[in-house]
């Protein structure tokens, strides 16, 4: 797996959280945001933004946003009941760009955490995890994104000093 880190600016996205397993809330909320974002002739890039980490919290507590992004300023059209604007704050992220042809999504996500995280000098920080999607792979089943990381470097503590 090949991973940059990156300063990343703020953005903004519109679209819906849901709550519980990831495996079922994701599809359900771009189902949602794929009929919103229809109805309102709307553009931006896909996204999905989790909350919660597996191995730590049971899968019911998850949450996860899916949405668009948009500019700042952008104002909700009138039919968006459960729509909300949310920000992911700039910052230190461990970014790497996959593909998923086997509908395996939590596949890159296991190699980021189990095999490229341990050795890199990196830990998570508080912030987001999120996927930025580089194409609509519903037709093709082919999907390429960036898995963005919130990361910051790993506190050594020096053995001299204790």
């Amino acid at each position: 797996m090949r991973v940059e880190i990156q300063q990343l600016p703020a953005s903004q996205l519109a679209g819906f959280r849901l709550e519980g397993p990831w495996e079922l809330t994701v599809p359900q909320g771009f189902s949602r945001l794929s009929e919103w974002v229809q109805r309102n002739g709307l553009k931006g890039e896909w996204l999905a933004v989790y909350h919660g980490n597996p191995q730590q919290m049971p899968a019911e507590r998850l949450q996860v946003d899916t949405g668009i992004s948009v500019p700042s300023g952008f104002t909700l059209p009138p039919d968006s009941k459960g729509v909300q604007i949310r920000t992911i704050p700039a910052g230190c992220y461990a970014v790497s760009q996959v593909q998923v042809s086997d509908g395996d999504f939590a596949k890159p996500w296991r190699e980021f955490a189990d095999e490229w995280l341990p050795g890199s000098g990196y830990q998570r920080a508080d912030g987001p995890s999120y996927d930025r999607y580089l194409n609509n792979g519903s037709q093709t089943g082919t999907w390429d994104y960036l898995i963005c990381v919130a990361v910051e470097k790993v506190r050594r503590t020096d053995p001299r000093l204790m």
